[in-house]
């Protein structure tokens, strides 16, 4: 008959999107887990970088109003200010990229979560499809009609129970001829 292709991908809406969800739900709780360990450090990470950098304004502040370090044209205090200023801004920099990690993280998250959906959707249309056209021909039987039993598409699932079924359907076609 050819290859049956169909573009409805969701069938079963009530299975398909149960599976789906929680599919998706797992790895959300993996990844909560996991955000939540990295948060804590994020945080903590936080806290000892401002407090670094009040530690450090706190020096820089001995410094200016102690007489004898005072005097900027000493190589020695021009050297620790520089040193002071570029720890701050390296601490700066570190927070920035700590929050930069949690926000890829956040979209990563998003990502995935979408991704993991979608796939499970696909996967089970291949078991929710052939699901449709078998409830079609019990449907069909009980109506008094006589099936016409078509192979299922490639890549389907449940292909060992639907040609059971079509054996069956045809069984029964024939007794009733008879």
């Amino acid at each position: 008959m050819g290859l049956l292709k169909r573009k409805q991908y969701i069938i079963d809406k009530k299975l398909q999107l149960k599976i789906s969800f929680k599919a998706v739900i797992i790895s959300l709780l993996t990844v909560v887990v996991l955000g939540c360990v990295l948060l804590f450090f994020a945080f903590r990470n936080n806290n000892y970088i401002n407090t670094i950098v009040k530690t450090q304004d706190q020096m820089i502040e001995m410094f200016l109003t102690t007489p004898a370090l005072v005097d900027s044209s000493n190589p020695t205090i021009q050297g620790a200010e520089t040193t002071f200023k570029n720890n701050i801004g390296m601490l700066v920099e570190i927070k920035r990229n700590s929050e930069i990690v949690l926000y890829f993280i956040i979209i990563m998250i998003i990502i995935q979560s979408v991704i993991i959906f979608a796939i499970f959707i696909f996967i089970t249309h291949r078991i929710s499809g052939p699901v449709y056209v078998m409830s079609k021909y019990l449907r069909e039987i009980r109506e008094g009609k006589n099936p016409a039993a078509r192979p299922l598409r490639q890549k389907d699932e449940l292909k060992a129970f639907h040609e059971e079924l079509r054996a069956t359907i045809s069984y029964l076609q024939k007794k009733s001829k008879n």
